[in-house]
């Protein structure tokens, strides 16, 4: 016997033709249709974005907060550097110093400076070879002094060009000792302590100033 044709597919039909569409197109479909406006907000991780692909077109650098410490280098504060070519407050100072607290080693200049000083301490036992004494030597040079006899002495500030000297005797009482001085070379000096009231040369210490 013969059954009537049926116009409607059965529900099997229906389920086995929408798998084959989702098979055959359906990601396809998925892949063009999906934007902005089908996902929800905030349903995408981070992670699910790829690395390094966001630009700063992507990205809406007023909404970025401020980086710690973007302010500082090292800690510091701007206000600790000095902008390209500044000046530090205390650069002309040495030591918290300021430039006239220090004598410039110039002999050359006639600047008014003392370019040497030296102090010599005379006695019978001095020794007759050069040796150094303490002082001030404009050239950065010792200082040496030798006893040529009694009361004579020679003293030499080494690569000094000065050829003016004083001297002044140095005595523990009250002595009216007269001290000349002669100058025989550059920084080369010939000192003489005379006691007058001896009449004779005497091994006072004294003191040579080269102006």
């Amino acid at each position: 016997m013969l059954r009537a044709f049926s116009p409607r597919p059965s529900p099997a039909m229906v389920v086995a033709v929408a798998a084959l569409f989702v098979a055959l197109g359906g990601t396809g479909y998925a892949a063009v249709k999906l934007n902005g406006k089908n996902l929800k907000n905030r349903t995408v991780a981070a992670k699910k974005i790829k690395r390094n692909t966001l630009t700063g077109t992507e990205i809406r650098e007023s909404t970025l907060g401020t980086v710690p410490n973007s302010a500082r280098l090292a800690g510091q504060s701007p206000g600790d550097f000095l902008s390209s070519g500044g000046t530090a407050a205390n650069s002309r100072e040495l030591g918290g110093l300021p430039p006239s607290s220090f004598v410039r080693r110039a002999c050359s200049q006639n600047t008014g400076q003392i370019k040497g000083v030296a102090a010599v301490d005379s006695s019978p036992t001095f020794p007759g070879n050069f040796r150094t004494v303490s002082g001030y030597n404009c050239s950065g040079e010792s200082i040496e002094a030798r006893r040529l006899s009694m009361g004579r002495y020679e003293v030499r500030f080494n690569d000094s060009p000065v050829t003016r000297a004083v001297a002044t005797a140095m005595v523990s009482d009250f002595s009216s000792d007269a001290v000349s001085v002669t100058n025989s070379a550059p920084g080369v000096f010939i000192v003489y302590v005379l006691n007058p009231s001896a009449n004779a040369f005497e091994d006072d210490a004294f003191t040579l100033i080269a102006p």
